[in-house]
């Protein structure tokens, strides 16, 4: 794995964030957010509906880039080295994990294609998820029923 590209890992954070800048439709929604965390730390992002929180998690996932700022996590640029990043991290939504209405095998080609496999390879690999434990069976049901 290569190194680090920055000095956030050198300086002891985990995660450093300067001057970001989200928008959708020119309204802005995220405005030069700075924000720096050690390893270890717990933060916890709070505000009412539209404030910004769940594009700031979804920049630092690497799920959607920022118009202008950098972030980085663990001294891996979000944009730049989003593959370094999506191995040290993991999300989850806020109610499943999985979306009720697809087959098992829609729900495990979305989360292949979020990890940025192709479609073909996202669909190998979700043949072969679903044999390995023995889920074949389920590969066309809903997930949840």
């Amino acid at each position: 794995m290569p190194a680090p590209a920055s000095s956030a890992s050198a300086s002891g954070h985990g995660l450093a964030v300067r001057d970001l800048f989200a928008g959708y439709r020119g309204i802005p929604v995220v405005r030069e957010l700075t924000l720096q965390v050690r390893p270890g730390e717990v933060v916890a992002l709070l505000g009412p509906n539209g404030a910004g929180k769940t594009t700031i998690v979804r920049i630092l996932a690497t799920l959607l880039k920022a118009d202008a700022g950098r972030a980085l996590v663990s001294g891996y640029d979000v944009v730049s080295q989003a593959v370094q990043v999506r191995q040290l991290i993991a999300l989850t939504g806020q109610y499943a994990s999985v979306d009720d209405e697809l087959t098992g095998t829609e729900n495990l080609v979305m989360i292949g294609r979020l990890l940025g496999f192709s479609r073909a390879t996202a669909r190998s690999r979700a043949a072969e998820l679903l044999e390995r434990f023995d889920l074949t069976g389920a590969a066309g049901r809903a997930a949840i029923s």
